[in-house]
């Protein structure tokens, strides 16, 4: 912050500002899709064989919103990834064991160490896994109406870390449609890495 005594203070560009917040508006939709087609996808592989989350089966989706497109190419593209580390989030989260009280507390800290060495499409689809995980997680064991909590923490944190403004330049979320899918697993592998080394290894909630 600038005190306003003897200091320049840059000016913020409104158009990066404006870019930044509807980048944020856009996150809850995306996130919400992508866990829609991810629900969908692990229902079709163990041929139904999943507990019915019916807050996620229940998003509504739009056909023709790039913003569910978007959270649809993005679910496809990471599922091998996903059936390869799905099992260490799983168990991260049981250990964690997160509640209304402390979520936001572990989302915001699993997030911030996952972008501490920069940001990529890797690690951005890395959070909406680690989002869309918890979520499943949470509902399990009894806590409802936690979906939209964690859209919400999402739209947030990409908001006040830097990450809209990273995800505007780019191109804003439609450019994810443009990635190749080696391109994507190979970022994905490094972020599941990341994330794995980072909080799975260093038990950071015992900190």
């Amino acid at each position: 912050q600038c005190s306003g005594e003897g200091e320049t203070c840059p000016l913020e560009d409104p158009v990066i500002s404006s870019a930044e917040d509807l980048v944020a508006e856009q996150t809850e939709e995306v996130f919400q899709s992508y866990a829609f087609h991810r629900y969908q996808q692990e229902r079709e592989q163990t041929e139904g064989d999943m507990p019915v989350d019916p807050e996620i089966a229940a998003i509504q989706q739009e056909p023709n919103s790039i913003n569910n497109q978007v959270g649809r190419r993005l679910a496809i593209i990471a599922d091998d990834i996903n059936a390869r580390y799905d099992k260490e989030f799983s168990e991260m989260l049981k250990s964690l064991q997160p509640s209304k009280d402390n979520a936001y507390e572990y989302f915001t800290r699993i997030a911030s160490s996952l972008f501490e060495s920069g940001i990529n499409w890797g690690r951005v689809i890395a959070l909406l896994g680690f989002g869309y995980r918890m979520a499943i997680h949470v509902y399990q064991h009894g806590i409802t109406g936690f979906l939209r909590r964690i859209a919400r923490y999402m739209a947030e944190f990409v908001l006040h870390n830097r990450i809209a403004r990273w995800i505007a330049q780019q191109g804003g979320w439609v450019a994810a449609l443009d990635l190749s899918n080696i391109y994507w697993k190979y970022m994905l592998m490094i972020a599941a890495v990341i994330v794995l080394g980072q909080f799975v290894l260093r038990r950071f909630f015992n900190d």
